[in-house]
């Protein structure tokens, strides 16, 4: 039996925010956050729409986008408007739905009536705030806010009024959990990169320590309060264990060769729930939890996660990303078929039960999403597209005369291709399983893609002028990100083929077999211009930190070409003779260009905003990059030499991928505007009817 000895007790602000998410964004990667915006003054009202059914049915809810299914599911809209709406809770008695928002600015904890009218705020704004959760009698809420840095957790009257602090002002704290007894908090804190479980008493007292893994997930209490259970990395692998809640030595559940997270107990406490890769995909997972066998209750090659045991105990609703779309669904407890409730190209997040089990709430990301250009010299901008559903991913043709583009949804999305001098966007594919990733090959002849219409993730080529596409690998594992080498001979993918995890990889383009060209895990792979070398991101080094590598493209050891800090997305300039890249010490993210050949560093950023995205001017004598939040990222160019940067884009909508036109006289972007809106999934008739069935 494997144990973990207990522990015994133990100015960043507006910026803070971004770093924060950044930083949680690593450390709780499975939370499933959907980050979009109801119009200011807007009233949010539930707007009841009838669940289309049939693959023809037209979508519900406003602007003829919304989730839809079949007609034993009733869809109802809880907000409305470009806000962000995320993170619902209904109360423990039913009566009221928590959630977060954005809807008057700063974030706030709002509250709403389970059956619809104006939301009630509940805080003062916050620049970061997540994680709210109700105590189990309904008079109090928990969340996570950076009001003291960096963050915290604290407590507020459901009826609002003044926060009190509960976690002492150390690392960074997230996902707090409240006792059955609502006395005391569980919550995770990171501190110098080490996870670990810790518990306060709600007034703000007695916080100690329970773990010391330093890679502890986020801690679940058994319903009678006993026991607290958690994820925890050992070697290459993360096994789920349990713990008396007062302290004391842990046990290993779960010991299968795999990664293990998101545990949640069974209402009756005798089982937990969790998702596992040990059989190859993310799916949904049993046990019982004084250890045993586990059960697998989702298979197949999908991405499920988040599972939520309804009160009941008898179905668990999930997340899954399924032939490129994601959708909510939900299985027997017990076993049986799976179930999906949403059907459409949308995004959902922060799944959970309404308290009598009889519907889902979630929140629903809404997006537009265009492309433009905009010109170096005078900032003119002009729209390229203007009526192409969700328009990203512009890449413009070796020649600058087009740009290839993708548009649609989840496995209805395809690539079109728009000439800079304006007119119709043609369409190129046609597909049947998704598309993503277009890169245009040095000659201009072809297009190499992402997609899963051979029923898994691929590389595909098409030509530029439009035909049959074909395969470029039909590997079982997830190939994806390819790169044209500057011949146009190779492409450079990532697949996690071996090892279940992504490294380079490199394939002829005309045929014939992959080799393998990491060895420590990689992403995000660029050629030298002179095909001689690739550099990547990495955490494989001896720091465990993101940093930038260089590997022969013949093969050999890879040589770390960064240190310190968090570093990634690193760039060749055209000449080959520098690299740009974005860098994280502790604060925010700035760009940053060094020599290629290795040497001192140039810090070209050095403002409040995270800057990151950066790409090279085809002269070499600038560097364009993205700076802002999430849902506000502005395009800028800055002297590769360092000054003042410029600001090319305006802070309304937010920038997603960009490139240079060929002349360096303007780059071409997508630009998306968003919302993400709550609604609630009423499945009372579904779900009987499934268990007659059964």
């Amino acid at each position: 039996m494997s144990t973990i000895m207990p522990m015994t007790e133990v100015g960043m602000r507006h910026r803070c925010a971004r770093v924060l998410v950044a930083a949680l964004a690593l450390v709780v990667g499975a939370c499933g956050a959907s980050e979009s915006l109801v119009e200011p003054g807007e009233a949010p009202a539930v707007q009841q729409g009838a669940a289309p059914s049939g693959a023809d049915a037209a979508p519900a809810g406003p602007g003829g986008t919304g989730p839809r299914s079949d007609a034993s599911v009733v869809f109802e809209q809880m907000t409305r408007g470009a806000s962000t709406d995320q993170f619902a809770r209904y109360s423990p008695d039913g009566s009221r739905i928590l959630f977060v928002s954005d809807r008057d600015g700063g974030l706030r904890l709002w509250s709403i009536l389970a059956e619809g009218g104006d939301p009630t705020a509940l805080t003062d704004e916050h620049n970061f705030l997540l994680f709210p959760v109700w105590s189990p009698d309904g008079s109090r809420i928990a969340y996570v806010s950076d009001r003291d840095e960096p963050t915290n957790v604290w407590v507020v009257s459901a009826l609002g009024g003044d926060s009190v602090r509960v976690t002492p002002d150390s690392g960074i704290v997230y996902d707090p959990q409240w006792s059955p007894d609502g006395v005391t908090l569980l919550y995770l804190n990171n501190t110098d990169g080490d996870n670990d479980v810790w518990a306060a008493s709600a007034d703000g007292s007695g916080a100690r320590q329970l773990t010391m893994t330093g890679a502890a997930g986020p801690a679940r209490w058994s319903p009678d309060g006993a026991t607290i259970a958690f994820a925890s990395s050992h070697g290459d692998t993360r096994s789920i264990w349990v713990m008396p809640a007062g302290g004391g030595v842990a046990t290993q559940l779960t010991s299968d060769d795999g990664q293990d997270s998101s545990v949640e107990w069974s209402p009756d406490g005798t089982q937990i729930l969790f998702t596992s890769n040990r059989a190859g995909s993310p799916n949904v997972w049993v046990i019982p939890a004084t250890g045993g066998e586990a059960t697998a209750l989702t298979t197949g090659r999908g991405n499920d996660s988040l599972p939520r045991w309804s009160p009941d105990g008898v179905w668990v609703a999930f997340w899954s990303i399924r032939d490129d779309e994601s959708d909510v669904w939900v299985v027997p407890a017990a076993g049986g078929p799976e179930i999906r409730i949403t059907n459409d190209d949308l995004g959902q997040a922060h799944l959970r039960w309404s308290t009598d089990g009889t519907a889902l709430v979630f929140s629903v990301s809404q997006r537009r999403s265009d492309i433009w250009t905009v010109s170096v010299a005078g900032g003119t901008r002009s729209p390229l597209t203007s009526d192409y559903e969700n328009a990203r991913s512009p890449v413009v043709s070796p020649n600058g005369r087009e740009v290839a583009f993708v548009s649609g949804g989840g496995s209805t999305s395809d690539i079109y291709i728009v000439d800079l001098g304006g007119g119709a966007p043609r369409r190129l594919t046609t597909n049947p399983g998704g598309t993503t990733g277009p890169k245009w090959s040095p000659d201009g002849a072809q297009i190499a893609f992402e997609s899963s219409r051979g029923g898994n993730a691929d590389l595909w080529i098409v030509p530029a002028l439009g035909g049959d596409p074909r395969p470029v690998t039909t590997h079982p594992a997830r190939d994806t990100s390819p790169v044209w080498s500057p011949d146009g001979a190779t492409l450079a993918f990532l697949s996690n083929r071996e090892d279940d995890v992504p490294e380079v990889w490199l394939i002829p383009v005309a045929g014939g077999d992959a080799r393998r060209l990491t060895t420590q895990g990689a992403s995000r792979p660029r050629w030298s211009p002179d095909g001689q070398d690739i550099v990547f991101q990495s955490a494989g080094g001896m720091d465990a930190q993101m940093q930038i590598w260089r590997v022969p493209v013949v093969g050999g050891t890879a040589t770390q070409l960064t240190e310190g800090g968090y570093v990634a997305q690193s760039e060749y300039a055209r000449d080959g003779q520098a690299l740009a890249y974005q860098r994280h010490d502790g604060v925010g993210f700035d760009i940053y260009v060094m020599p290629a050949a290795g040497g001192a560093a140039t810090r070209l950023t050095s403002e409040e905003d995270d800057d990151g995205s950066s790409r090279w001017s085809p002269d070499g004598s600038r560097v364009a990059f993205l700076s802002g939040e999430t849902d506000s990222r502005a395009l800028h160019v800055v002297s590769a030499t360092g000054g003042e940067p410029t600001r090319l884009t305006d802070p309304a909508g937010s920038v997603g991928s960009y490139e240079w036109l060929p002349d360096g006289s303007a780059l071409v972007y997508s630009l998306r505007e968003g919302r993400a809106n709550l609604w609630r999934a009423k499945i009372r008739t579904l779900l009987q009817g499934s268990t007659r069935e059964r």
